[in-house]
């Protein structure tokens, strides 16, 4: 039978697990939505010879060269990918931040109920 300061204890470990995991689908969706950033906003060379303006900022009708290069189904797939990741770290993030706070806001609870239960048979 475990104790109140171990299932306590068990709680804020989970808490502080789901925290780093949140943290760590964050920076792995920073990363896949700096690169998206990257493709859509980089002037990039077909050769050596051919130079094409940024997706973002090129006319309405460039070249073919331009538009074979830079292929829309590798931009969706980072987009699939940065988007639900952001949404779990997020999520992750703030589940285990708010078990964190519920815990120690229990802990003063019960640390002041003592007290004044203490002041009070005295």
């Amino acid at each position: 039978m475990e104790t109140a300061a171990e299932l306590r204890s068990a709680f804020w470990q989970r808490a502080a697990r789901r925290k780093r995991w949140g943290l760590l689908a964050l920076v792995v969706a920073t990363g896949l939505w700096v690169w998206l950033a990257y493709l859509l906003a980089v002037p990039y060379s077909v050769d050596a010879t051919q130079q094409c303006a940024a997706l973002l900022f090129r006319e309405p009708s460039p070249s073919t060269e331009c538009l074979q290069t830079r292929t829309w189904w590798q931009m969706l797939g980072l987009l699939g990918a940065a988007l639900p990741t952001s949404v779990v770290g997020v999520g992750l993030y703030v589940a285990g931040a708010v078990s964190q706070s519920l815990c120690y806001h229990l802990q003063e609870v019960q640390y002041f109920e003592a007290r004044d239960v203490n002041r009070g048979s005295s």
